[in-house]
């Protein structure tokens, strides 16, 4: 997962950003063909710490252009604790996904998919009460509607869904 897609057309990544890539056109068909619904937006950001609190923006501006407030705070707290996952355990790049669920009569909701290089998939635990990490994957399994991994020979891809309710 590499570059930008721009759910709302607008020319390439914010600056300072530390973003990499160039817009690309959105889906007009949005999501499963829904006329009307935007399309996923992706980045790739550099293995650094700074890209955590850039990956947190760009999930709230684009939740609130897709009008998909009642998930946006959860939305970015998941994505915080993914994207640290991926700093922490893997090296490379860390991309990310969003993509809308659901249509206008389901209420609509979110998918969001973090990538990274390692192929081996996050283990669901739980920590120790004086452990510092180790919660961030039972927070997203506990909140999330449904949520999975993709392992590959380029790494994996952790992601969930949530819906409009939260």
């Amino acid at each position: 997962m590499t570059g930008f897609r721009d759910p709302t057309g607008t020319a390439g990544p914010p600056p300072g950003s530390g973003l990499t890539g160039s817009a690309g056109p959105s889906d007009p068909a949005g999501p499963a063909g829904l006329a009307g619904s935007p399309g996923p937006a992706e980045w790739s950001f550099p293995a650094d710490p700074g890209c955590v609190r850039t990956a947190r923006a760009v999930v709230r501006d684009t939740l609130r252009t897709w009008h998909l407030d009642p998930v946006t705070d959860l939305a970015v707290l998941l994505v915080s604790e993914l994207v640290t996952n991926s700093l922490r355990y893997a090296s490379g790049p860390v991309g990310l996904r969003l993509r809308p669920v659901g249509g206008p009569d389901a209420g609509g909701g979110v998918r969001v998919e973090v990538s990274d290089t390692l192929p081996v998939p996050p283990l669901l635990r739980t920590a120790a009460p004086d452990e510092e990490g180790g919660r961030g994957l039972l927070l997203v399994a506990s909140v999330a509607v449904r949520w999975g991994t993709r392992c590959g020979g380029m790494g994996k891809t952790v992601w969930f869904e949530l819906g409009s309710a939260g």
